[in-house]
């Protein structure tokens, strides 16, 4: 009777460490470095960067058109000049500047 105790639990070996082997391996495959919980969470930190970069991108994209505009091939000078005295309500020397008087009031 011992025997067959014996005999069975030595059969019950291989089969408890294959199990083992294939848990192991299971459970790795889920919650371990490379598992799918860690690809679910590199997967949310590059959504997260591509988002960052493309408002990143859109900024820079932005600043370089400003730039360009602010080139001599894009703009003619005169035009800008003309634009910036504008903005700045100052006259070059250059310019004749005739005052008119003020609209009579009714």
């Amino acid at each position: 009777m011992l025997r067959e105790i014996k005999n069975r639990f030595l059969a019950l070996i291989p089969p408890a460490i294959f199990l083992g082997i294939t848990w192991y391996f299971g459970w790795n495959s889920v919650h371990g470095a490379r598992g799918l919980e860690a690809q679910a969470a590199e997967r949310a930190a590059l959504a997260k960067a591509q988002a960052q970069f493309a408002a990143v991108d859109a900024t820079r994209q932005l600043w370089e058109t400003r730039i360009a505009d602010l080139g001599n091939q894009s703009i003619a000078p005169d035009m800008l000049d003309d634009e910036a005295r504008a903005v700045l309500n100052l006259a070059s020397p250059q310019d004749l500047v005739v005052e008119l008087p003020a609209p009579a009031a009714k």
